[in-house]
């Protein structure tokens, strides 16, 4: 099986530009890359920031080009986004019983789930599971049993070893860690919001992130002037085989063949 995972996409209203390109033009280009190349893919996902300043207009936006995307799309929420604004243009996305943009999607490969790790409170980029969203989450994980299961969320659990995103990580680690136990078979964790590629295995657990659509985190903060860089970006394509996870990091703009000389 086949599936598509894209990550910070920080659209803006009248499809503007932002921090050196333009979000809306990035995520046609990707979404035609996948339309062209990756059209047997079962879902997508897009694992929080869709927008940069949580404006109606960006949803908007986001929206209209989904409809006209053939494959089924899970819309996730993460630091840059507000709940509301969101399930008010979104109201089909799926969302808990307490109104958490988060939900379960059972596929012949396994059970997916997708965690919204946004914290109340505007202008706010740390990450928070409260007690309603880990006993969701508990619930879920008893009852895929040992079916593999696959977690989704935007802000990761742990330092990565870049002091400016590590401030803005998924604080109450340790419950997150005691509420993952409950799961019998949990082959990986995709997480977002550090625009940067990394895997991580954590606590026996592995977890691997993508670049954002539109602009990244140098690994090296004084590498470059100013907070952000312009490496490629790239979506994820898994693959699932039987006992097999691949993951592929498409670097999708621009790609050019090589004339030998």
């Amino acid at each position: 099986m086949k599936f598509i995972h894209i990550s910070d996409i920080h659209l803006v209203s009248q499809d503007g530009p932002l921090n050196g390109s333009v979000p809306s033009d990035r995520l046609q280009k990707c979404l035609d890359d996948i339309i062209q190349w990756h059209s047997d893919a079962e879902f997508c996902v897009i694992s929080g920031d869709l927008s940069e300043f949580a404006e109606i207009e960006a949803y908007q936006s986001l929206k209209k080009r989904l409809l006209e995307f053939p494959i089924q799309c899970f819309l996730m929420i993460g630091n840059h986004d507000d709940r509301d604004l969101f399930q008010s243009v979104f109201p089909d996305n799926p969302c808990d019983e307490n109104n958490f943009a988060q939900s379960s999607f059972e596929t012949k490969v396994g059970t997916f789930l997708f965690l919204d790790t946004k914290k109340h409170g505007k202008n706010v980029h740390d990450g928070e599971l409260c007690e309603k969203r880990l006993n969701w989450l508990k619930r879920q994980l008893i009852n895929a049993g040992s079916k593999p299961t696959y977690l989704f969320m935007h802000h990761p659990p742990f330092e990565i070893g870049i002091p400016y995103l590590d401030k803005i990580r998924l604080f109450g680690s340790d419950q997150f860690l005691s509420t993952l136990s409950h799961g019998e078979n949990i082959r990986h964790i995709f997480y977002g919001h550090v625009h940067r590629l990394t895997f991580v295995k954590w606590h026996g657990y592995t977890f691997s992130s993508l670049s954002s659509l539109n602009h990244q985190s140098p690994l090296v903060a004084e590498s470059v002037e100013g907070e952000f860089c312009d490496e490629p970006p790239a979506y994820g394509v898994g693959l699932i085989d039987g006992e097999q996870l691949t993951l592929h990091f498409n670097n999708f703009l621009d790609r050019m063949p090589l004339h030998q000389t």
